[in-house]
């Protein structure tokens, strides 16, 4: 059966509402309540980012509620970008599940292809795993590692991700979408430094190659205002620096450095010395009773037939007793 989707598109709210729920019916003693549409921050930007299917739902039990809100994106990048986006300047990161912060009144975790939103009540590991384990079409991908190139700074939750001309101009409006050249399969990261009152972008773009990344130097340079480095495959600039020399100790801080993963064996039972030896002694138990089964039966075969035959054994041993005669 093909699945029906409504789309409502408005200034204010962008809503999906698919026929098949994202949410479970109970969460432990949580109870689900009516469901309905998620409004989203960022429509237009959020829609670069993938998204497929949202919803919105209450949860109830013993006189408590809480609302939660799930969000289904064609991939992992597209969650991890807009949970940038949707995580407060006041959110701490947790070691919980995937990525995951809150603050007093919010909890996110994103993980795989889906962002989990709850207000008011902070879900534990199972809740999140029981969760991920009754999500439609959940996906993992892997995660993108140009984020990992954003040095530390003094403004948390500040970072945001580009995949493409809508991201672009929301996050990183003096660069253009030929300059940026989507194209070639960049994607970019935004992050703030310095202070709120007159903070210093860093944006740092991701070629498939260096030779790309060297292309598009001159065109970044032509930015008013910016200061350009390349870095491997990686060009990052700044905007709006006070100065041309806090410009340059920001660049200096990012710098590219090649993963390089050599595959190798997993070490199994055989390569445990002790699982060797245990082995040994099974197979010599083994053997020796084979050894007594073999010998058992043998023997009883001969008893069966020196029994059984008319003229005795015919292997029978002769014994000429020549022991004490000359």
């Amino acid at each position: 059966m093909r699945r029906k989707l409504t789309i409502l598109l408005s200034p204010l709210a962008f809503c999906v509402v698919a026929s098949a729920a994202l949410l479970p019916e109970t969460i432990g003693h949580w109870q689900r309540g009516q469901a309905g549409p998620a409004d989203v921050p960022d429509p237009s930007v959020w829609q670069e980012y993938g998204l497929q299917e949202s919803e919105k739902t209450p949860y109830s039990d013993a006189g408590k509620s809480f609302n939660l809100t799930a969000y289904r994106f064609s991939d992992a990048t597209g969650a991890m970008a807009a949970f940038d986006q949707l995580r407060p300047a006041d959110a701490k990161s947790v070691q919980l599940m995937g990525m995951t912060a809150q603050n007093e009144k919010l909890q996110l975790v994103a993980a795989g292809n889906f962002i989990f939103v709850a207000e008011g009540y902070r879900l534990a590991g199972e809740e999140l795993s029981h969760l991920f384990a009754t999500a439609p079409r959940y996906a993992r991908s892997p995660l993108p590692t140009l984020p990992k190139y954003l040095p530390p700074g003094d403004l948390p939750n500040s970072e945001r991700y580009i995949t493409g001309p809508v991201s672009l101009a929301r996050f990183a409006p003096a660069i253009s979408p030929s300059t940026a050249a989507f194209r070639f399969s960049s994607e970019g990261v935004v992050a703030n430094y310095g202070s709120d009152d007159n903070p210093t972008t860093l944006v740092i773009f991701s070629y498939p190659t260096m030779e790309m990344a060297r292309d598009r130097i001159k065109a970044f340079s032509q930015i008013p205002g910016a200061v350009v480095k390349r870095s491997g495959p990686l060009v990052a600039m700044t905007l709006g620096a006070p100065n041309p020399d806090d410009a340059e100790k920001l660049l200096a801080l990012v710098k590219y450095s090649a993963d390089v993963t050599v595959p190798h064996q997993m070490p199994g039972l055989k390569d445990n010395p002790a699982n060797l030896l245990w082995n040994i002694l099974i197979l010599c138990g083994i053997l020796i009773a084979l050894c007594l089964a073999s010998g058992l039966m043998f023997g009883g075969m001969r008893i069966l037939f020196r029994r059984s035959g008319p003229g005795g054994d015919e292997n029978e041993m002769i014994s000429l007793h020549l022991t004490g005669k000359p």
